[in-house]
Formats: structure tokens, C-alpha cells, sequence
């Protein structure tokens, strides 16, 4: 069992989280992982190719990963 399984089990039991620990389980939420590993990529290629649209869409799909975790709680 890993620090977030573990971690998981105390919230569950009444532990509150920091806030350091809320962003770190936040980026390993399987809906915000995906999105965050394809706005990477979209970033890096729009740097590279000096194309804004791929930037924009990629800030675009990590505030949108972001904002998934935020209105979920």
C-alpha cells in the first residue's frame, strides 16, 4: 500500500488533509492524470512549433482538469 492509499484510509476515518496533500492526490485523480499528460504534450509541441493553438488548448485542457477535481469535492 502506497502514501496516497494510506493517506486515503485516514480521510476516510475523519483526518483532514493540508492543503499540499489536497493538490498532490488531486493531480493523481484518473480524470485529471490524462488530461494533464495531454496538455503537456499539446504545450511542448505549440513551443516548438511557435503554434498558439496548441498552447492555448493547452492550458485549456489542464484548467479543465483542475476545475473537474475542484467541483467534484
Amino acid at each position: 500500500m502506497g502514501w496516497a492509499e494510506k493517506r486515503i484510509e485516514e480521510y476516510r476515518k475523519g483526518r483532514n488533509a493540508t492543503w499540499l496533500e489536497k493538490r498532490i492526490l488531486e493531480h493523481a485523480n484518473p480524470v485529471h492524470f490524462p488530461l494533464a499528460m495531454i496538455a503537456q504534450a499539446s504545450l511542448i509541441y505549440g513551443l516548438w512549433t511557435r503554434n498558439w493553438i496548441f498552447i492555448i488548448v493547452a492550458v485549456g485542457l489542464g484548467f479543465s482538469g483542475h476545475l473537474y477535481c475542484w467541483l467534484q469535492k
